[in-house]
């Protein structure tokens, strides 16, 4: 009964030192907080990508000239803007079997024209990738 008892104190004791470790470091890791602004960037401008699809043009109006409400001239508005160290790389648009700015090359559903394809990428303080978001939208 005794050494049942000295080992839970032991193990206790071992479990705590390890938890109380690895708290610390998550708490102050950069790379979570980055890649948690990266996602909230990234998931903001592709709602407002999304959003343009509602528009009275429809699908036939969701264009590579049109898709990105934040791209030039009209993009100085203040959803638009991304914190320092951060860079929303221009969103990618494609269909069929297009080919992404971001590398190779990509097919929006199979090559299918009723489907086009919206690729978000956001960069973080050191300039890596730490979010990226991809959508379909229909032709409905």
């Amino acid at each position: 009964m005794v050494e049942l008892i000295v080992f839970i104190v032991i193990t206790a004791v071992v479990v705590v030192g390890l938890v109380a470790g690895m708290s610390g470091a998550v708490r102050t890791a950069p790379v979570p907080k980055a890649m948690h602004q990266g996602l909230q960037l990234a998931q903001g401008r592709m709602e407002l990508i999304l959003a343009q699809r509602s528009l009275p043009a429809g699908f036939a109006g969701f264009t590579a000239a049109t898709f990105d409400p934040c791209a030039a001239p009209g993009g100085a508005q203040e959803a638009c803007l991304a914190p320092t160290n951060y860079a929303v790389v221009a969103p990618c648009f494609y269909t069929g079997a297009g080919t992404c700015g971001f590398g190779a090359a990509n097919t929006c559903q199979g090559g299918d024209v009723n489907y086009k394809c919206v690729r978000v990428r956001v960069t973080g303080p050191q300039g890596i990738t730490v979010a990226e978001f991809d959508a379909m939208v229909a032709n409905y």
